[in-house]
């Protein structure tokens, strides 16, 4: 006797709105020839603490092989979020802007190839970083330079590259360095900088690889100073996997850390802007999560 799989699918309608076919029709025909699956569709409303409340309520009612994230970085954030500590394995079907997690997990930007990761069922324990005590981050959090972007991007209403690339040079020219402490608890940092990374993962939806020390499974995650602006240190983030020059840009490895911004700066989390801040507080939470990865990986 087949056994029947239990899917939870969150749609994201906002991440698939600029596509010719939406996120939902394609799951439903993929698993259409597929009767050994039972497929539950949740859309997004956008009123994030109900939506957390009512998918939240759903995953309670057991059951669940998997819970599937249709949308970006912020989709997956939400959806992860509700999954901490259930062993319940997060999908991913990458259909936002900059799909940043999905490419860190090597996960097929092709809907079709990326329902056939989550129907083979291979899965990995991640870690997640916790902010304050509140929020969650599955990939990459930073304050300053990304983060203003984003806020940009956000107020634009542009989506897609072509809108990264316009907000892109209005960030670079309000580019403002600031001055950090970073505290790891083994020792503290004084620092002036454009940008602080908080990484969990490796790589922006770009494809800049901002950590090349990434490991989701590490107990470990690595905060990452842009202290000088560069060319060459851009094109390694894009193109190559060479050491960082450390004058330019440093990595410090932590399990918990506390960031004070002498003024406060912009700051995002998995590509959602959240506000100013000028006080953090970060500590990893060791395979927190479980996801659906491919085959090897």
């Amino acid at each position: 006797m087949i056994k029947k799989i239990r899917l939870l699918f969150i749609i994201n309608p906002a991440s698939g709105k600029n596509r010719k076919i939406a996120p939902q029709e394609v799951v439903q025909r993929y698993f259409a020839d597929k009767p050994a699956n039972e497929i539950t569709l949740f859309i997004l409303t956008g009123d994030v603490k109900k939506d957390v409340a009512e998918i939240t309520a759903l995953i309670q009612q057991r059951g669940w092989n998997g819970v599937v994230a249709a949308g970006g970085d912020g989709t997956v954030k939400l959806v992860a979020g509700c999954l901490l500590y259930t062993d319940i394995p997060l999908g991913i079907l990458p259909a936002g802007s900059a799909n940043g997690m999905a490419r860190d997990l090597c996960l097929p930007e092709n809907w079709e190839a990326a329902l056939q990761v989550i129907a083979d069922g291979v899965v990995k324990h991640i870690d997640v970083i916790s902010i304050n005590g509140r929020e969650i981050s599955v990939h990459l959090s930073d304050i300053g330079l990304n983060a203003l972007l984003v806020k940009y991007f956000e107020r634009s209403g542009v989506r897609g590259m072509l809108g990264y690339a316009r907000v892109a040079f209005k960030t670079f020219y309000y580019r403002q360095q600031f001055a950090v402490v970073i505290d790891n608890g083994a020792e503290e940092v004084r620092r002036n900088a454009f940008m602080i990374v908080l990484a969990n993962a490796g790589r922006y939806g770009t494809g800049a690889c901002i950590n090349p020390e990434s490991d989701l499974s590490d107990g470990i995650f690595e905060v990452v100073l842009i202290k000088q602006l560069s060319l060459i240190e851009t094109l390694k983030m894009m193109f190559s996997h060479r050491p960082f020059n450390p004058r330019k840009t440093e990595i410090i490895r932590a399990r918990k850390a506390h960031i004070y911004t002498r003024r406060k700066a912009e700051f995002q989390i998995d590509g959602e802007y959240i506000g100013k801040v000028n006080d953090i507080n970060a500590e990893i939470l060791p395979r927190a999560l479980v996801v659906y990865v491919t085959a090897g990986r």
